[in-house]
Formats: structure tokens, sequence, C-alpha cells
């Protein structure tokens, strides 16, 4: 079997999820399938209803520096508002929500606890769950998936670059993060994850 990514076999295998949606899509520039299409070009190409973005830190277009504020915009190609999560706020708000049916979340992401992917992740699922939206994870592979090392945090340290009792190297991918933030924290929005075809995650290498 080829490897597919998530977002590919959210477009694929499980197209019904996104019928007559209004969808909001977080994610980076690093959410490319193997021809460099992002994600969000994918969606619009397959007939989605793409109402908004959310950007991380970073930004949506990957261009901010690391810890650097990023505003709000509209999208020069889309058309759309892309609304900042690493700004004035780090959470959606209602009004980022309004006419939103269903929030896609496609991050490449570093399963390091450190990284704010995660923070945001959290976040963006606890927002749905407050409004009643429907979150959909895009699974994606992740480097060292077979390292799981470093103390768990503990209660005083929690900050937003320390947001869950991990230890510093998790080694979930995405879809595997949010199934561990809806069981072991307790956020539960309505959630489905698309998963990957053809990974394998013993035929990543792993330092003895």
């Amino acid at each position: 079997m080829s490897f597919r990514t998530g977002i590919e076999n959210l477009l694929g295998r499980h197209s019904g999820w996104l019928r007559d949606q209004r969808l909001a899509l977080a994610s980076h520039a690093a959410a490319v399938d193997r021809t460099g299409r992002h994600s969000a070009d994918m969606l619009l190409e397959h007939g989605a209803q793409l109402v908004s973005l959310f950007g991380p830190e970073h930004g949506f277009d990957g261009a901010a520096g690391a810890g650097a504020r990023v505003d709000h915009t509209r999208h020069a190609k889309y058309r759309i508002p892309v609304h900042s999560l690493y700004g004035a706020a780090r959470k959606p708000t209602p009004e980022m929500l309004q006419g939103v049916d269903v929030i896609i979340v496609d991050f490449q992401n570093i399963p390091a606890r450190c990284y704010t992917y995660l923070a945001t992740m959290i976040n963006i699922m606890s927002a749905a769950e407050e409004h009643g939206v429907q979150v959909i994870v895009a699974d994606r592979p992740v480097p060292l998936p077979n390292s799981v090392d470093g103390p768990l945090l503990t209660k005083p340290f929690e900050s937003f670059i320390a947001p869950a009792r991990l230890p510093m190297a998790y080694g979930m991918t995405t879809g595997e993060t949010a199934r561990w933030i809806e069981r072991y924290m307790g956020i539960t929005p309505p959630l489905m994850v698309a998963r990957m075809t053809g990974y394998r995650r013993e035929e990543y290498p792993q330092d003895d």
C-alpha cells in the first residue's frame, strides 16, 4: 500500500465528513502533500466550503519568526480571514468560530512538549468543545515516532510551551495526540481523526 497522509484520506475515503459543512483550516506552510500542494489548495480543489483559516506560531504562511506576534489578516489568494492563534488571542474566540461547522487541524509537528502546536491544538479542541464545533484532525508522520524521553511535566511549570503532562519527547503523531488530549485531559469536542495509510512506525530508526 502506498503512503497517504490524513488530508489525502480525508478528501478521498472520508469526503462525506465535509459534505455541506462550513470549514475552517488550522494549519501552516509545512502542511503539503508529496507534490507540494498545500492542504488549503487541496480542500478548495475538491470543492470544499472553506470559510476561514487559523494560523499557529510562525503564522499560516510560516513567515513569522519564532516567538514573533502574528496578527489577523485576510489571505491574498483565498480571500478569506486568517485568524492568528499566536497574537492577541491564543484560543479561538466565539467570533472566530461564528459560521464554522468544522475545524480541520493539519499540523506537521515534532512531538516535543515545548513546540507550541501542541498548546494550539489543545486550545482549538477546548474552544470547539465549548461552542459545539466539530474537529477533524488530519494525521501526519512525525520525526522520531519511537522516541519517548524526558521527565513528565509537573503542575507548577505549566505554560504555553508546557501545556500537558507529557514527557519532553512524547512520540505521538498529531492524530494520536488529539486522542490523548480527549482521553487524558478530558477535552472532548466532537472529534474525528483522518488516519494515514501505509504508515508504519517500525520503519523509523530508533536508538538503542
